[in-house]
């Protein structure tokens, strides 16, 4: 059996000490303390970590948030010696009015990367990247879609801001239904030969999404808009399951597409999240400070019994000394003392083939 270990990590301003005069990023110049010096700091607190997760063998695919640049990455996966470890290029950049990105590295002894694609959903100003990666496992054949985000922070309020990440969800729905689903001609083509497997096969489309998501499992926008729950019968059971064709082409269309939420189940587990907040800037105190915001969320091929799967058992958070305090919240970059890593703890998750 082989496996894949997966590491999602919203870094916290991994910028570097170049003014960037198109992004706001005035805190993270050397005239505000954010020397280079510093900044070798936080690279090599953010390795060690990093190489700490899973046992000490470190990640094979590492998707991340709150990085400035591609070549940021390539300076961490380099600060974590792991020379086998390659930084999927995205000529877009970013388009975040602070200039922070999401990017993904993955391990090129194991996968391939078969085509890449950034998109945007456009509010009344750019929202940061989506960034999505189709992968081949080399040693089966396999396809893997990943697809990263970091939505609209939460952070003047969470209703205030909440139909910024509705409307990021929806927009990913989409991108998983467009991978699961054939197109409307194709469909009716099957169904005149009366060829039902290709319309399965694509169904069962391995999607796996990694994110920042700044709402929790339970809130509406994951739920209601990217239709992920915690019900694993409602994902692989017979109800979702292509078993026949519809009579008309409108209500394959309109078939919804379910996907689980792995991280659903630390919200029961008390003093757990990946994220602290104990005030908003308002000055408002925060009843449930430990919050889920990262997440794991997979489409009903990575839950299939047999071929590449996502080994439910091992998706955790990330609690290690290196980044977590002893009442497991995370322990964000002091510049000063040049200690910490991020304000997130690191989701981990094993795929198995």
């Amino acid at each position: 059996m082989g496996t894949i270990n997966v590491v999602w990590w919203n870094l916290q301003n991994f910028f570097d000490t170049d003014d960037d005069p198109i992004s706001k990023d005035f805190e993270y110049t050397t005239a505000k303390g954010w020397t280079p010096e510093v900044f070798e700091a936080k690279r090599k607190n953010l390795a060690q970590a990093l190489m700490a997760t899973h046992g000490g063998a470190g990640p094979d695919l590492l998707a991340v948030a709150e990085i400035e640049k591609d070549a940021l990455l390539e300076g961490l996966i380099a600060e974590m010696g792991q020379t086998h470890l390659k930084v999927v290029k995205d000529p877009s950049g970013t388009r975040d009015l602070r200039g922070i990105d999401v990017a993904l590295a993955y391990d090129r002894r194991k996968l391939r990367v078969v085509s890449r694609k950034s998109h945007l959903v456009h509010l009344r100003y750019r929202t940061r990247d989506i960034f999505e990666v189709v992968f081949q496992l080399k040693e089966t054949g396999e396809l893997l879609v990943v697809i990263a985000s970091h939505w609209p922070s939460r952070r003047w309020g969470k209703y205030r801001s909440e139909p910024l990440r509705i409307a990021v969800a929806e927009h990913l729905a989409y991108l998983v239904e467009s991978h699961v689903k054939v197109e409307p001609e194709e469909y009716e083509q099957y169904r005149a030969h009366h060829d039902l497997a290709p319309v399965r096969e694509k169904w069962e489309t391995k999607v796996m999404l990694l994110g920042d998501f700044n709402d929790e499992p339970g809130d509406r926008s994951v739920v209601e808009h990217l239709r992920a729950s915690h019900e694993l019968e409602r994902v692989t059971g017979e109800t979702n399951d292509i078993d026949r064709f519809h009579k008309e082409t409108a209500a394959y269309r309109a078939q919804d597409v379910f996907l689980f939420n792995a991280t659903w189940t630390f919200l029961p587990q008390q003093d757990v999240g990946t994220f602290f907040l104990n005030r908003l800037p308002t000055g408002e105190r925060v009843v449930n400070r430990y919050q889920v915001l990262d997440q794991v969320v997979v489409s009903r091929g990575l839950l299939a019994p047999s071929g590449l799967r996502l080994d439910l058992d091992s998706v955790d958070i990330f609690r290690h000394p290196l980044v977590a305090t002893r009442s497991g919240r995370p322990r964000p970059f002091d510049k000063k003392r040049r200690t910490g890593t991020s304000d997130h703890l690191p989701l981990t998750a094993g795929l198995r083939y």
